[in-house]
């Protein structure tokens, strides 16, 4: 599929007239690096090609229209809750996975919005199920929030929750951050029936780190779309980074063009699977473009196992207690295969040690995360933290799924889990 490239093209002839700049930015090292000059369009407002290359992008994704987003999946669901909220004013609550991006916390604090949480069997796990939604959807629920794909490479049944979301009359919102490759499959969530969706490019397609997509369906109420650029300004910085913007444009040809590529890449991943099984790891089910490895199966912890790749030239996308990830994109070289195989040959193998994934247990809340997070605070340590009240959003990162969120009171549960997760200060509201 021939699909053509406006932004890039603007800042090759820009470029090569070489000017003299008397622009921002200061920097006046890379050639792409401009403002909004004359010709370059303004990415809130865009009418030129910014404009274009986001209509190429709806054409390539299936979506009725598709925002670019140079604050990565975070601005992108931002903007999707405001325009939520803008459509249906008399709805204040969102029906949410527990695990989700602390934005999703973020951005319903900013907005007024209440969370009614579904809380998954693991800390890690993104599987919602029809029922656990529908027990907590109201005639106040705005929209049901989930994510996926999970840090382990799990997936929700998208399909049947947008099922449940029409029957209910109400919005699906995807935070399709890990996902973005699945354009190259039947399986994006624009397919399966979500209302919009946020996808980080960068995360698994060729892209700078920041740029993101939001797409909003065909099928979607059209007030969505038609305040969607007004609301991502609203949180949005106002000298977005033209060259995100141009590695975004550069990613629509990658998708037009990228089929067969991204189809090696996928039976790559799924070889290397089968490679790492053969030599004796036990690897955890997951998506397209990720392994997760059962690090205690192989006699090490996941943050061992992952130092030991990284000292053989490997590096990891995420180790916790248990399990080693490894992400791959759609523009990944094939040669990286062998040498993640070569690598993860040398390792020796120890005897499995007793692991367990951290159970989840939805703390008590006592405030909203908005009043919570808007108080007056103080940091202590997380040994002095029980029954108090959380006042930020506590996350390592990766993966930036809060623990426990503001409001929620801190049990010896949570704050065993922190530990787990190598926190050691917590902030908690002052009484």
């Amino acid at each position: 599929m021939s699909i053509s490239t406006p932004i890039h093209d603007f800042l090759k002839a820009y470029s090569a007239e070489n000017p003299v700049r008397c622009h921002m930015p200061g920097g006046k090292r890379n050639d792409f690096d401009i403002t909004e000059i004359e010709g370059a369009d303004s990415l809130y407002e865009s009418k030129g090609i910014i404009r274009s290359s986001e209509e190429n992008a709806a054409t390539l994704f299936g979506s009725g229209s598709t925002l670019f987003s140079c604050g990565g999946s975070t601005l992108a669901i931002q903007t999707m809750l405001a325009a939520a909220k803008a459509a249906y004013p008399k709805r204040n609550r969102v029906v949410a996975s527990r695990f989700c991006h602390r934005s999703l916390v973020s951005a319903c604090a900013l907005l007024g919005l209440e969370i009614d949480w579904i809380v998954p069997q693991t800390v890690l796990s993104c599987s919602v199920t029809t029922k656990a939604a529908a027990d907590k959807i109201t005639d106040r629920t705005l929209c049901l929030f989930v994510q996926s794909i999970d840090y382990y490479g799990g997936e929700c049944d998208i399909g049947e929750l947008s099922l449940l979301c029409k029957a209910k009359k109400i919005l699906l919102l995807v935070d399709n951050a890990h996902g973005a490759y699945l354009t190259f499959t039947p399986f994006h969530p624009l397919n399966q029936g979500a209302d919009m969706t946020a996808d980080s490019a960068h995360k698994t397609l060729p892209c700078l780190t920041g740029g993101a997509y939001l797409h909003i369906s065909k099928n979607a109420p059209k007030s969505l779309g038609e305040r969607a650029k007004e609301f991502m300004a609203l949180f949005g910085s106002t000298s977005p980074s033209y060259l995100i913007l141009d590695s975004l444009d550069l990613c629509n040809r990658h998708i037009a063009k990228g089929k067969e590529q991204a189809e090696q890449v996928f039976g790559e991943v799924k070889k290397l699977k089968t490679a790492l099984m053969t030599a004796g790891y036990k690897l955890r089910k997951s998506d397209l473009l990720r392994i997760t490895i059962d690090a205690c199966k192989y006699g090490y912890s996941g943050v061992q196992l992952s130092s030991a790749l990284r000292q053989n030239g490997v590096s990891a996308e995420f180790a916790d207690g248990r399990y080693v990830v490894l992400l791959f994109s759609t523009g990944q070289s094939l040669s990286d295969f062998p040498r993640i195989l070569e690598a993860a040959k040398k390792i020796v193998r120890k005897p499995e040690i007793e692991c367990s994934e951290p159970v989840f247990a939805l703390p008590t809340a006592v405030l909203t995360p908005r009043d919570a997070l808007f108080s007056l605070s103080e940091e202590i340590p997380l040994s002095e933290a029980e029954g108090r009240v959380c006042a930020s959003i506590s996350c390592p990162c990766p993966p930036c799924v809060p623990l426990v969120m503001p409001g929620e009171l801190f049990t010896a549960a949570v704050i065993k889990l922190l530990h787990e997760y190598g926190v050691s200060s917590v902030k908690a509201v002052v009484s």
